[in-house]
């Protein structure tokens, strides 16, 4: 996980936060009960995504994010193959004032085909098919401790080199990973496949391979797992 900074003065987010305030939709009129009294964050959400600002606003948080999810970081395939969730980091259940906030949205991923199907196989064990659900679909209306909104995310989890994630002797970090699923066996089989290919590679590759991955691409896209890579080459290295 890496910290997302976000972009609060582009026009994108101005004309958002204006049609949020004209529709009082905003985070001060939701916080009066009697606006939309009855209505939940969900059913308010409904609003907020057809609204006409929205799917620039998605665009704007694809780009932010380098085109990866904000937990996992696979690949988002957005916009000419959506494989995203909006994702609500203080969930949009209990902070209905937050459900069309910039602020507070980011992007995950979508459960991909391959998942889809592993779940669907019931020869394997209920807790084994769970595995295949993670990230904002495993997190739910539950809240983390370790957003991708906070710096500190960064320093919370650390990846070795089978893929695995591990926590720093914090057990908000390790809620954190049984809460968005990060340690299930999809995701550590395809992050195990992105580091092998390192291990052929010299130490100057590494080291160029690691400067490459700290930057978007032409595109504007990070690798897929790039941070998982990273942490993967800072193992192989020799310590300085």
């Amino acid at each position: 996980m890496r910290y997302i900074e976000k972009h609060y003065d582009t026009p994108t987010v101005i004309q958002h936060e204006l049609e949020l305030k004209n529709l009082n939709l905003d985070e001060a009129n939701l916080r009066n009960s009697e606006t939309y009294a009855g209505k939940s964050g969900g059913q308010l959400y409904e609003t907020v995504r057809d609204m006409p600002t929205f799917s620039a606003l998605k665009e704007q948080m694809y780009s932010e994010q380098g085109g990866v999810c904000c937990y996992c970081g696979m690949k988002l395939e957005y916009p000419f193959n959506p494989q995203y969730r909006v994702e609500h980091v203080l969930p949009k259940e209990t902070h209905r004032e937050l459900v069309g906030e910039y602020k507070n949205l980011l992007l995950s991923c979508r459960a991909t085909k391959e998942e889809v199907a592993l779940r669907a196989d019931t020869s394997k064990p209920k807790a084994q098919r769970k595995g295949y659900i993670h990230c904002d679909e495993a997190k739910g209306s539950q809240e983390i401790t370790y957003s991708p909104l906070n710096r500190a995310c960064e320093n919370a989890f650390w990846y070795d080199l089978k893929g695995e994630i591990h926590y720093n002797n914090d057990e908000e970090a390790k809620k954190d990973i049984k809460t968005l699923g990060l340690d299930g066996e999809y995701l550590n089989k395809r992050r195990r496949i992105a580091i092998f290919s390192l291990l052929a590679l010299s130490e100057d590759e590494l080291i160029a391979f690691r400067e490459g991955l700290q930057h978007p691409n032409s595109e504007g896209k990070f690798a897929e797992f790039y941070f998982v890579i990273i942490d993967a080459i800072n193992q192989l290295l020799p310590a300085v």
